[in-house]
C-alpha cells in the first residue's frame, strides 16, 4: 500500500508542474481508477497535492482554468471521453452550451496500463489535445489494495467463469486470463520487481500458458527493456537482470477447505457473519434522549490502531482484550473511574461509555472506537450463539485434522440439522468431503442428503460444485476428458487426502486448529524446499540466481524505503527494521482468496521476516463461495 501511495502522490501528482491555475490542478478519474485510488488513499492525501477538485470522467463537467490530470484506464470508452473534453475525435466540436473549445488549458494524462497503438492514434488525431498535452505516461497501476499485504485485480467473476460451463468457451477464458495477467503485471511494475514465477503444475497449466507472457518474458531478449516496461522513473535502474522476487500462482482448487470452514479470527468472523459492505460497518447506538436508535457507520481499516491489533486475533482473545483496554483506560483516568459505573460487562455497556464520552470529551475519538469494537464483537457473539456455531466449528476442526469421521458427522447432523442454517450444513459437509476424497457413492449421497435435511439442488451444488473445485467427491471413476473444468479438477486421478496438520500454537483452542495450506506453501517457498515437480517454474531462474531464495538478499527496491510494500514492524512484518531478510514473496490465487489466508500472509511476514504479499482476483466471504457451488454445479446432474 505504501508503494501504491508513492506511485500516485509522487510519481503522478507530484510530477505535474504546470503554471495554469497558479499550480492548482483538477484530477479526473474513470470508474476503475476511482476504485484504485480509494482503496489506498484518503481524499485529504490527494488534496494535499494541490488538487482543487476530483472529478468523474463520465459526468458532465464545467470548464476550469486549471491543469487537468487524467488518471484513466486506456480503454476505448475512457479515451473517447478525454477526447470529448477537447472537442471530440477531431477537436472541432464545441463543448457545452457556450461552445467552448476545451474544458482545460492543459492536460497531463496518466494511464493505468499499456496504451495500445489504436488508442495512441486517436489521441494524436485531436489537434486541440495535442497542443494542450504536456504529459502522456503509462503509470502501470491497475490493481486494488485490500490491506498492507493484500491486493486484488478486481475480477470477482473469475471463479464462476473459469470453473463453470463457460470454461468451454476458450475465447472468453482467454479474455479473462489476459485481463487478470495484465493487471497483475502492474503489481510488479509498481514494486520495481522482476519476478521468478512458479505455479501449481497439476492445476494451472492452462492458466500459466496465458499468464506467463505478461508476468515473465519467455526469452532473455525482452529483459533489457524491463526498466522501460516497469515504470517511467528515471532513478530506477536494476542492478541485475536476475529475478528479484519469488511468485507462486495458484488457483482456488489448491485448498478447497479454506473457503468454507468457519474462521474464528475477528476480521474473518466480521466478514462472514455480518455481511459488511466493503470496509464499512453499519450499526446503531442508543440515542441520548432515549428515542429511536441512531445509525452509525465505521470504516474498518488499518488507520484504526485498535482494528490493527484485533483483526487477526482469535475471537475469545478479542473479548478479553477489549475488557482489558477499557479497564486500563479507566484505571489511568480518575475522571473516567468516577464517571464509570458497574463492573465487567456492565461497565462496558453502551450507556456507560456514552456517559464517559460526555464526561471526557477529549477522549471522544478513542472511546468511540472502543465502543464501536465492543458493539461489533457483541454482534459476532450474538450471531455465533443464534446459529450454534461453536458446536459446528469444533466439529469442522475435528474433521479437517482427522479426529472425527463420517459417523460422528452424521450423528451430529441427525441431532442438530433442524436448528442449523442451510449454509452451515453445506460448509460442514464441504469440509469433510474436501479432506476425505472419494467417500460418497450414490447410496450414501442420498442418505447424507436426507440426514442433513438438504434438497436435491443443495446436494447437487455441494457434490458437483466441489468436483469442479478439484475435489474427488464420489467413489467413482474419474470423469472423461471432455467434462474437465478449467482448473483441471476432474483430471485428478489420485486425489491426495488433505487432512490438515494442527495449528502449531501453544494455546490450542478447540476452534483454532485449522491452518490454511497457504502457510505451508509460503514457508516452503521461503526456505527454498518447494518441489519443482509439483510447482515448476514458468522459466528456469537465471543461471546467476541463487537457487535458495531464503539466502538471496532483498532486491534493489528495498534500498528505497518508499517502495516497501508495507511498513516494517508497524503492520507485523517483524525484524530489525533494517529491511527484510530475503527477497519478496508473492502468492496469487486465481478464483478468490479468503480472510483467513490474508491473516496467514501477515503472520508469515512476521515469522519469516520477509515481505509476503497475497494477491487474488478477489477477496471473498464464505457466502460467496457457497453461492459459487450452486452456480458452477453441473446443471442436469441428478435431476
Amino acid at each position: 500500500r505504501k508503494a501504491v501511495k508513492e506511485r500516485i502522490l509522487v510519481d503522478m501528482l507530484g510530477s505535474v508542474i504546470d503554471s495554469a491555475g497558479c499550480g492548482w490542478k483538477v484530477l479526473i478519474l474513470d470508474e476503475f481508477t476511482t476504485h484504485v485510488l480509494s482503496s489506498t488513499l484518503r481524499m485529504s492525501d490527494i488534496l494535499e497535492c494541490n488538487v482543487s477538485v476530483v472529478e468523474d470522467l463520465a459526468k458532465r463537467r464545467e470548464p476550469l482554468q486549471q491543469a487537468a490530470v487524467y488518471f484513466i484506464q486506456p480503454s476505448p470508452q475512457s479515451i473517447a471521453r478525454v477526447l470529448d473534453d477537447f472537442g471530440g475525435p477531431t477537436g472541432t466540436a464545441g463543448i457545452g452550451k457556450a461552445g467552448a473549445k476545451q474544458l482545460y488549458p492543459s492536460a497531463h494524462i496518466f494511464l493505468s496500463n499499456k496504451l495500445q497503438t489504436e488508442g495512441l492514434e486517436k489521441l494524436k488525431a485531436n489537434p486541440r489535445l495535442v497542443k494542450s498535452l504536456k504529459t502522456l505516461k503509462e503509470l502501470n497501476l491497475e490493481f486494488l489494495t485490500v490491506d498492507s499485504r493484500t491486493m486484488v485485480t478486481d475480477h470477482p467473476e473469475a471463479a464462476r467463469l473459469l470453473l463453470g460451463d463457460a470454461a468451454d468457451n476458450q475465447s472468453a477464458v482467454k479474455k479473462e486470463m489476459d485481463a487478470i495477467a495484465s493487471r497483475l503485471a502492474t503489481l510488479f511494475t509498481s514494486l520495481k520487481e522482476f519476478p521468478s514465477v512458479r505455479y501449481a503444475g497439476s492445476q494451472c497449466v492452462s492458466a500459466m500458458t496465458m499468464l506467463s507472457p505478461d508476468l515473465q518474458s519467455p526469452d532473455r531478449k525482452r529483459v533489457p527493456t524491463w526498466p522501460t516496461t516497469v515504470g517511467f522513473r528515471s532513478d530506477f535502474r536494476p542492478c541485475t537482470l536476475q529475478e528479484t522476487c519469488d511468485v507462486l500462482i495458484l488457483d482456488r482448487s489448491y485448498d478447497a477447505v479454506a473457503p468454507f470452514i468457519h474462521e474464528w479470527s475477528y476480521e474473518a468472523m466480521a466478514y462472514d457473519l455480518l455481511r459488511l459492505e466493503g470496509k464499512v460497518y453499519r450499526y446503531q447506538v442508543e440515542s441520548q434522549g432515549g428515542g429511536k436508535p441512531e445509525p452509525r457507520e465505521a470504516i474498518l481499516e488499518e488507520g484504526d490502531e485498535l482494528w490493527l491489533d484485533l483483526r487477526h486475533m482469535f475471537i475469545a482473545n478479542v473479548y478479553t482484550t477489549l475488557h482489558a483496554r477499557f479497564d486500563e483506560f479507566r484505571s489511568k483516568n480518575k475522571a473516567a473511574k468516577a464517571a464509570g459505573e458497574g463492573k465487567g460487562s456492565d461497565a462496558m455497556s453502551e450507556s456507560n461509555i456514552r456517559q464517559l464520552i460526555i464526561a471526557l470529551p477529549q477522549y471522544r475519538e478513542q472511546l468511540g472506537r472502543l465502543a464501536m469494537h465492543i458493539q461489533l464483537s457483541t454482534e459476532l457473539q450474538t450471531a455465533t450463539h443464534a446459529r450454534a456455531l461453536t458446536d459446528v466449528g469444533e466439529l469442522e476442526q475435528d474433521v479437517v485434522v482427522g479426529e472425527k469421521n463420517s459417523k460422528d458427522l452424521l450423528a451430529f447432523l441427525t441431532e442438530h440439522q433442524s436448528q442449523m442454517d442451510p449454509s452451515d450444513k453445506l460448509r460442514l459437509l464441504a469440509c469433510y468431503l474436501a479432506t476425505h476424497p472419494g467417500k460418497l457413492d450414490e447410496t450414501k449421497r442420498q442418505q447424507w442428503q436426507k440426514t442433513a435435511g438438504l434438497t436435491r439442488d443443495d446436494m447437487s451444488a455441494l457434490c458437483e460444485g466441489l468436483t469442479r473445485l478439484g475435489v474427488r467427491v464420489m467413489d467413482t471413476p474419474v470423469p472423461s476428458e471432455g467434462s474437465k473444468s478449467f482448473f483441471g479438477g476432474s483430471k485428478k486421478k489420485n486425489a491426495v487426502k488433505a487432512t490438515r496438520k494442527k495449528n502449531g500454537d501453544e494455546d490450542e483452542y478447540a476452534l483454532n486448529r485449522f491452518q490454511p495450506l497457504l502457510h505451508d506453501l509460503v514457508t516452503d517457498m521461503a526456505m527454498g524446499v518447494m518441489s519443482t515437480e509439483k510447482f515448476p517454474y514458468v522459466r528456469p531462474p537465471s543461471s546467476g540466481a541463487d537457487s535458495d531464495p531464503s539466502k538471496v538478499a532483498a532486491s534493489a527496491r528495498t534500498a528505497r524505503s518508499g517502495l516497501n510494500w508495507a511498513k516494517r514492524n508497524q503492520d507485523g512484518a517483524g525484524g530489525s527494521g533494517l529491511g527484510p531478510s530475503g527477497r519478496r514473496l508473492v502468492v496469487f490465487i486465481i478464483g478468490g482468496a479468503t480472510r483467513g489466508e490474508m491473516r496467514v500472509a501477515h503472520r508469515l511476514a512476521r515469522e519469516l521476516d520477509r515481505d509476503v504479499i497475497l494477491g487474488s482476483t478477489s477477496i471473498d466471504a464464505p457466502s460467496t463461495f457457497v453461492d459459487l457451488l450452486y452456480s458452477i454445479a453441473l446443471p442436469k446432474a441428478h435431476h
